[in-house]
């Protein structure tokens, strides 16, 4: 595909030049002129549809511009003030309205869920009686990584089905000593919020920061946007996708552009003070970055010049050639979002994109380095080897599947026999159905996307493809009892994001 990448110019320039020093506390100054061409290059190596920048420090935005599309079907060009959704980097806003709850001595960090929401369950009774309002937001539950995210992701289920079918997640990890990142326990959290303020998490949310931080374009989710805002569509490849997340969702539904997303970035470097106002205090600012959950360091993070790893609240944390960086990412279909800190210089950055990619991270060893060493590593290479490596990875798994396949196989059972209602104690029920000598997989809580025609693969295996463009094609592998009789099936459809293993659909009498 002809690359169209509309390069347009939104930042600082006539007010401060191209090259700016960092001065406080800095120990090397950056060159913007050459961040900006390195930026564009990048762009368009990684062949994205658009990305949107901000550079912060001491108080002031010292550098922002939007490059290439919001819409790759309108052609419409991506402004700083175009709104992207942040995904899991709205962790660290729910994570500041707690913070704040506690400091009101509203909630206490080792409160009980169960004191707010009697009804909580997991499948471990200790767990259960002992999770506390710290837990939630340091991911250290005992579940694994992305584990619950099928309830949320594209389905019908309310907030309140989605926490009352949790009981049925695994334990995966060590309570308390792994970590086991989710989203789930952020809408915990969430709901927690509503219990003590009487306001929804939104509502909370609005009032309490982004009315403060004058981030009056901001949504807490994408039912609230209107038709005339500034809106960077999501796309995978460069072709354009639908919203997926409408509703509220205290881990990842927000919706902010990098110019009032830098107002945040100024509150949080400067304690908690915008613009002369406190909207948070000293103290709540050093809880956020103070971690909780140590993580592992791998050799080759050493090899980068780290050696110290953790989360926070809502936050990450990292050492980087001696300095502290505190950051999160996001991801969402269509989007990528990156909020970086470095306290130490009273500096710090956004990175949001409108397509799926590795460059996000590669941009961030890229501005810390111009920051804090004399490395010139082509980050965006690396990060591109990275994606080209994954994408590899994930081709030669297909083919792998396509090469074990098993020709000239039959099922056991006639094709209509395979129809019925299945379900899985966690997720909810599946329908098959037959229907001119072919058959039909849906997940009916996510009937819309989650539907694909079955094609015989072998044996008892078939073949899917979801409707849901984000997803790879996968299998499902039914079992047959000794009587010859369907006892149920299983997804094989693998995916970072969505654990569709985790899932066991029993056949319903």
């Amino acid at each position: 595909m002809k690359k169209v990448l509309f390069l347009l110019f939104f930042g600082l320039f006539s007010v401060f030049g191209f090259t700016q020093n960092i001065e406080k506390n800095s120990e090397k100054s950056i060159d913007f002129q050459k961040l900006d061409a390195y930026i564009q290059s990048s762009v368009e190596k990684f062949n994205l549809t658009g990305l949107s920048f901000a550079f912060v420090q001491n108080d002031s935005v010292l550098f922002s511009k939007a490059y290439g599309l919001k819409n790759t079907k309108t052609g419409e060009i991506l402004n700083t003030s175009s709104l992207f959704n942040i995904a899991s980097c709205s962790k660290a806003f729910t994570a500041a309205c707690v913070t704040k709850l506690v400091h009101e001595k509203k909630l206490n960090w080792d409160d009980k869920v169960i004191t707010y929401l009697p009804d909580f369950k997991l499948a471990d009774d200790y767990i259960t009686q002992n999770l506390s309002i710290e837990d939630l937001l340091c991911h250290r539950s005992g579940l694994g990584t992305f584990y619950g995210d099928l309830l949320w992701y594209q389905t019908h289920y309310s907030q309140t089905e989605i926490i009352e079918r949790m009981r049925y997640l695994p334990i995966k990890r060590t309570y308390r000593t792994q970590y086991g990142y989710q989203n789930d326990m952020y809408l915990v959290a969430g709901k927690i919020i509503e219990k003590v303020s009487g306001q929804t998490w939104g509502e909370y949310l609005k009032q309490n920061i982004l009315k403060p931080l004058a981030m009056s374009e901001t949504r807490v989710a994408s039912k609230y946007l209107s038709e005339n805002q500034d809106l960077a569509m999501p796309h995978l490849n460069r072709n354009l996708e639908n919203l997926y997340i409408i509703d509220e969702h205290a881990a990842l539904s927000m919706y902010s552009s990098v110019e009032e997303l830098s107002n945040w970035v100024r509150m949080l470097l400067g304690n908690g003070s915008f613009n002369g106002y406190s909207v948070l205090s000293p103290e709540m600012v050093h809880d956020l970055f103070s971690a909780r959950t140590l993580l592992p360091v791998s050799t080759y993070h050493q090899t980068m010049g780290t050696y110290f790893r953790a989360y926070a609240l809502g936050w990450s944390t990292f050492d980087y050639f001696g300095k502290k960086i505190v950051e999160h990412d996001g991801g969402m279909p269509g989007y990528i979002s990156k909020v970086t800190l470095i306290p130490q210089l009273n500096a710090g950055f956004v990175i949001l994109t409108n397509d799926m990619n590795y460059l996000s991270s590669g941009l961030k060893y890229k501005i810390l380095d111009m920051m804090l060493n004399d490395q010139d590593k082509d980050w965006a290479e690396i990060f591109l080897d990275f994606q080209k490596a994954g994408e590899r990875e994930d081709k030669q798994k297909i083919e792998k599947k396509y090469a074990e396949r098993k020709l000239n196989t039959q099922p056991d059972l006639k094709l209509k026999e395979y129809a019925g209602t299945y379900t899985d104690k966690m997720y909810g029920d599946a329908e098959i159905t037959f229907s001119k000598d072919k058959l039909t997989l849906t997940l009916l809580p996510a009937k819309e996307v989650f539907t694909s025609p079955m094609t015989h693969w072998h044996n008892n295996s078939f073949h899917i493809k979801f409707k849901d463009n984000f997803l790879p094609e996968g299998w499902i592998h039914f079992s047959i009892n000794e009587n010859n009789e369907i006892e149920g099936f299983t997804i094989d459809l693998e995916n970072p994001d969505f654990h569709f293993f985790n899932l066991n659909f029993v056949k319903k009498k």
